[in-house]
């Protein structure tokens, strides 16, 4: 992705959760008639919403923060929670960090306070997992609006949806100058739980061995994503 690219964060704005179609350059994957896939195992998603556990869960103190995260209009298809289903992953300050919700198994919302602007990315967890224990991930965000002057204080921001807790995720192999991992656990009302994850590192050159994992090392990812 080029720097442009990268940049182009609109004040307030809204993205959505879709996935991006796949690159018709490349050649499909042809099947081969001697084996067969197994069948995609079917999850009971819940129908009910995931509420927040610990110090995940909205406080007194974050009054400010839900007004100026809630300020401006959520994704179309998509509505305001309410406070007790709200996971605070990250409280920079009175008024700034990141939060997400599930209002079912599937539908996840993750909201980034940045200065006096708000982006979201809401939509559906894909159908398959993006890795083994992940169910839904983006990559890079810039976390402000830039103007092209002030590049070096752009901070790239990723987001993760990984499956269970309450383990704890962190840097394995960790890049210079990236941030630590921000997490937050909500559980459904059958009992299983999720955990949402933020994490940063300076905009520029990718570290190809920088990596993630839970305490258990039962899930690990590349906290960096890596060029196809």
């Amino acid at each position: 992705m080029s720097a442009a690219a990268m940049l182009l964060v609109t004040l307030a704005g809204c993205t959505s959760g879709t996935e991006l179609p796949r690159d018709s350059a490349k050649p499909a994957r042809t099947k081969s008639s001697a084996t067969t896939r197994p069948a995609v195992t079917q999850r009971p998603y819940d129908k009910m919403p995931a509420r927040p556990l610990g110090e995940a869960a909205v406080n007194d103190r974050d009054h400010a923060f839900l007004q100026e995260a809630f300020a401006i209009q959520i994704p179309a298809g998509h509505k305001v929670p309410p406070a007790d289903e709200v996971a605070v992953i990250r409280r920079m300050d009175a008024k700034n960090g990141e939060l997400a919700w599930m209002s079912d198994g599937r539908t996840f919302c993750y909201g980034k306070i940045r200065e006096g602007y708000s982006s979201y990315s809401c939509g559906r967890l894909p159908e398959e997992a993006p890795a083994p224990g992940l169910l839904f991930t983006i990559w890079g965000e810039p976390d402000r609006v830039s103007n092209g002057e002030n590049n070096a204080a752009v901070r790239v921001v990723s987001f993760v949806i990984a499956e269970g807790g309450p383990a704890r995720f962190d840097h394995v192999k960790r890049s210079k100058e990236t941030g630590p991992v921000h997490q937050a656990v909500a559980r459904f009302p059958s009992g299983r739980m999720v955990t949402f994850l933020t994490f940063d590192r300076p905009y520029g050159p990718i570290d190809p061995e920088a990596e993630i994992c839970r305490s258990d090392r039962k899930i690990c990812f590349p906290s960096e994503d890596l060029p196809l």
